[in-house]
């Protein structure tokens, strides 16, 4: 049997110490890029694997996700989890679960066992805010953001196309005869409601619909994730709405039945994510499926490339979704 290369043997051949070996292999800081990549490249090619792994490489990852996202009642992001961690235990590769509260998030405090755990990736699983962010960012692991992207593509992510398909359900909506369309979501709070919106906009101005700040609505505080069906609603209500995830459509749906407004007869509703909101509604949500099985596998690949080469340029990933039709839409053109 083949013995089994050590951190010693590499730093004897390179003629560095085994500290620098180790920093190198466990993405410490404290190496030039040049000199881990030497490191990196002579363990590859010795075939070094870390001790107790198994030869098939396996791995510690690590899942951080923020609390306002990781809910009980949307199975979203949980969903994701469920998809990554099931191909890294078929990888023979382990993922730890870290979910951020509300004030560790705020503060920029990492959880006190990540900070001390033996990791070689980190997935970051929903926006956080600019502060904790950017400390994960600082982390020398190997990182790929899941459902967010970060606008100098400093990190790998993979995404669905949400700016198409904010176009693409405002285009429905459009084509069923509406033409006073709102929003409901905060553009500033992730860059996927942000794509969202902004594809709202396109196909509203495409079309040569009206926008008017008057009917938008935030039913949600970005911080916490709590929702508040008590908002007002605009005095010149639109005759259709569309909303940034099916929680928030829902919502929406208690405040208009407060109002005495139905959907789809008075207020037609189109949203993202097809979560169980989408199905137990009534009427059922017209929502856009994504796939969150996609995002999983997607990413759990793009980690593993990014971990071979380690120096590639970032890249932004694709994954497929497609609308679901169902009965919260009118159709108005009879009206026009």
């Amino acid at each position: 049997m083949r013995k089994k290369v050590t951190m010693q043997e590499i730093a004897d051949m390179l003629g560095i110490s085994k500290v620098t070996v180790s920093k190198a292999i466990n993405r410490r800081e404290g190496v030039s890029d040049a000199l881990r990549e030497k490191i990196l490249s002579t363990a590859r090619a010795l075939n070094y694997s870390k001790p107790g792994r198994t030869a098939n490489h396996s791995r510690n990852f690590a899942f951080v996700c923020p609390k306002r996202f990781f809910l009980e009642d949307d199975a979203f992001y949980t969903s994701i989890y469920y998809y990554l961690n099931k191909q890294c235990i078929q990888d023979n590769d382990t993922l730890d679960l870290y979910v951020v509260g509300t004030s560790d998030e705020r503060f920029a405090k990492l959880p006190g066992r990540f900070e001390n755990a033996m990791i070689d990736g980190v997935f970051i699983a929903g926006q956080f805010q600019d502060a904790f962010l950017a400390k994960l960012l600082a982390l020398p692991q190997a990182k790929v953001a899941l459902d967010f992207y970060v606008s100098d593509l400093s990190i790998d992510a993979v995404i669905s196309d949400n700016f198409r398909m904010g176009t693409l359900v405002t285009d429905y909506l459009i084509s069923r005869g509406h033409r006073k369309i709102g929003f409901v979501g905060d553009p500033l709070s992730t860059s996927s409601i942000s794509d969202r919106y902004f594809g709202y906009r396109k196909a509203m101005k495409l079309a040569g619909c009206p926008v008017e700040e008057a009917w938008g609505i935030i039913n949600n505080d970005p911080f916490t994730g709590s929702y508040n069906n008590n908002m007002p609603l605009p005095a010149d209500l639109p005759s259709a709405y569309v909303c940034h995830c099916d929680k928030a459509a829902f919502v929406l749906t208690q405040q208009l039945e407060k109002a005495g407004l139905r959907v789809p007869e008075d207020v037609s509703i189109v949203s993202f994510d097809n979560t169980n909101y989408a199905k137990l509604m009534h009427p059922q949500l017209t929502s856009v499926a994504f796939d969150q099985r996609g995002i999983a596998l997607t990413g759990k690949q793009v980690m593993a490339d990014r971990l071979i080469q380690p120096d590639s340029l970032p890249h932004v990933h694709y994954t497929q979704s497609k609308l679901i039709i169902r009965d919260s839409v009118k159709d108005n053109k009879k009206q026009d």
